[in-house]
């Protein structure tokens, strides 16, 4: 008997997963299809039916055309718009890493494909289904689309990072206790090691201070919340460990350059 065992894709597999935090089939016109600066925390997957729409992105046009998906990287800044009229159906995703970061963020470039006939129009059924086959079809297509946009970035030809069992304990806990209270010496007493070996072997292996993975984590914990959440700001800075919502707004500030209020009313669009 042959037997090859692979644990860490495993891992991998199970600690992976991909967020839908919006979906959607709209018609759009000229009136209600408008923004400037957007930046998301989340990527958009665009299905583009019918009409035509356009993103700007670096003083470059790329226009929407039926047809075609589109891959809006989350962190990726630009302006939208239609003429006339954009029929699509999309999702506002995460991939997630198992690390907490998303796959797609930070990608400096729009990639888009055609859709094979009937594509479309199948999981525009889908969508609309009501069976668990539906529900599991649909996750398929998404997942398919989504894979063949990716392959146009180089982020898919990079390895996973592996980590030590005591660092993915520490995000782990991080991940079950997020606030921004939460401090290295309650982390590595949780864990039962020094916060000095802590420090050192969560930088040593992510190139990043515990602090800096810790507030990474909670302003994109808040990003999501003000994305998809009718939340107040003091809900929000409560749930988060901030001492008050003006403090939490004070970071964010400084965090990402805007009022989170600001930040959630450029958000509000598909």
């Amino acid at each position: 008997m042959k037997y090859e065992h692979h644990p860490e894709i495993i891992v991998n597999i199970n600690h992976w997963n991909m967020e839908i935090i919006d979906s959607g089939y709209v018609f759009l016109d000229h009136d209600n299809w408008r923004s400037t600066s957007v930046c998301s925390p989340y990527s958009r997957l665009y299905l583009i039916s019918r009409g035509q729409g356009y993103l700007d992105i670096s003083n470059e046009r790329m226009l929407l055309l039926p047809g075609h998906a589109y891959l809006v990287p989350a962190g990726l800044t630009f302006d939208y718009g239609c003429e006339d009229h954009l029929e699509k159906l999309f999702f506002h995703l995460r991939l997630v890493k198992p690390d907490g970061y998303d796959l797609a963020h930070g990608l400096s470039f729009v990639s888009k494909c055609p859709l094979e006939k009937n594509f479309l129009s199948d999981m525009l059924a889908r969508f609309r289904g009501t069976l668990w086959e539906d529900v599991l079809l649909l996750d398929q297509d998404i997942r398919s689309i989504t894979l063949r946009l990716l392959r146009q970035y180089d982020v898919l030809h990079k390895s996973p990072t592996s980590y030590s069992s005591l660092v993915k304990e520490a995000m782990q806990y991080i991940h079950s206790h997020l606030s921004a209270g939460l401090t290295t010496r309650k982390i590595a007493d949780a864990l039962f090691v020094s916060d000095i070996t802590l420090t050192r072997r969560f930088q040593r292996e992510t190139g990043r201070t515990i602090h800096q993975y810790l507030e990474d984590m909670v302003f994109q914990a808040a990003c999501k919340r003000l994305a998809v959440s009718e939340q107040s700001l003091r809900e929000i800075s409560e749930e988060l460990g901030f001492c008050d919502p003006f403090y939490f707004s004070r970071r964010f500030r400084q965090h990402f350059g805007e009022p989170p209020s600001q930040y959630r009313k450029r958000l509000k669009s598909y």
